[in-house]
């Protein structure tokens, strides 16, 4: 890369970086400490993957705040502010997974981007959520429970971010491997939810992190073993 190709880079970074700052200091839809650790996040997606993973970074947070906000409204709720252990437990996978693997990484984001679309989206479902473990019926906002339009919406995050691979590197089984690996994601944080956040074992975050994780480990094992 030229230096004039880095510069513009290094531009566009901080230009995103600047509205992300400013547009979220405006909604209140983070604490100061969330900011500064997603400027950060910003920065090391950077290093470490390029303005490719940047801008996958900044898609997920911005169609998952979109949804977010979609969501409460039509709820009538308050966006609640977002802290460090929630961009950290969305994120910090991925970028761990992205120092070896790109498709890992992808996932991870489709995963993140799966499970809040899922959450957000699934609580307007008319129909009551079932507890993803025995699928008995539960009162909304259970952790661990699921709807149909809650799964739906979850497909089609983890779709969106395989979209972008696919767009970038024409490569179906890729494609395919972060779709299967971001759902398994989003159903993995219900399931840890239903079981050990229920138990006060792991918190709303931690459960994330786990779920994100889970979710780049099997695209990591599936290209590894298919590809």
């Amino acid at each position: 890369m030229n230096y004039m190709s880095q510069l513009t880079e290094i531009i566009i970074l901080l230009v995103f970086l600047a509205l992300f700052t400013l547009i979220v200091l405006k909604k209140k839809n983070y604490d100061i400490e969330g900011i500064l650790t997603g400027n950060i996040i910003g920065i090391a997606s950077y290093l470490l993957g390029g303005l490719t993973a940047f801008m996958v970074i900044a898609y997920f947070f911005g169609i998952g705040e979109i949804g977010t906000i979609y969501g409460r409204s039509k709820r009538k709720e308050k966006h609640e502010k977002r802290s460090t252990g929630n961009v950290l437990g969305n994120s910090l996978p991925s970028l761990i997974f992205l120092l070896f693997s790109p498709i890992a990484f992808f996932a991870g984001i489709a995963g993140a981007l799966a499970d809040t679309l899922a959450a957000e989206i699934g609580m307007l479902s008319k129909k009551k959520p079932v507890l993803i473990t025995n699928f008995k019926k539960v009162y909304r906002g259970t952790d661990g429970a699921v709807t149909a339009l809650g799964l739906i919406a979850s497909i089609i995050g983890a779709g969106l971010i395989a979209l972008i691979h696919y767009g970038l590197f024409r490569n179906i089984n890729y494609f395919l491997i972060i779709l299967v690996a971001g759902f398994i994601g989003s159903i993995a944080d219900s399931y840890l939810g239903a079981t050990l956040q229920r138990k006060g074992l792991l918190n709303n975050n931690s459960v994330n992190f786990f779920a994100t994780a889970i979710g780049a480990a099997v695209a990591f094992i599936l290209s590894w073993r298919i590809i």
